[in-house]
């Protein structure tokens, strides 16, 4: 038996949230090394991109690529200093989304 009133309900506020943005932020961070990045940055204030390719121990190119997913889609955020470009969490619930999973994840084990 269908639930009509709940079925209708949830339709409408679906269609009122971005989902599609909402897809594209979770797509972001779901990948092993911008996963990563991103904790690494809750531990971190901020980071530059040789502080994180060395991290991960993967290329500066390599890096580099993550990190403008990342920022493309609004999970980082980038301060350029002299020749050097510093990345952070773009805000603090990017931080609680981590976090989060990562208790989340943790009560699962």
């Amino acid at each position: 038996m269908i639930h009509s009133d709940k079925v209708n309900e949830v339709k409408k506020e679906l269609t009122e949230l971005p989902i599609d943005q909402m897809v594209s932020f979770l797509k972001a961070i779901a990948n092993e090394n911008r996963t990563k990045i991103v904790t690494a940055l809750c531990s971190e204030k901020e980071l530059c991109v040789c502080d994180i390719a060395s991290i991960l121990d993967i290329t500066i190119a390599n890096a580099s690529s993550h990190l403008r997913k990342l920022h493309k889609e609004g999970v980082i955020k980038e301060r350029k200093s002299g020749k050097h470009v510093y990345y952070s969490l773009d805000d603090d619930h990017v931080r609680t989304i981590i976090e989060t999973t990562v208790t989340h994840m943790e009560e699962l084990l």
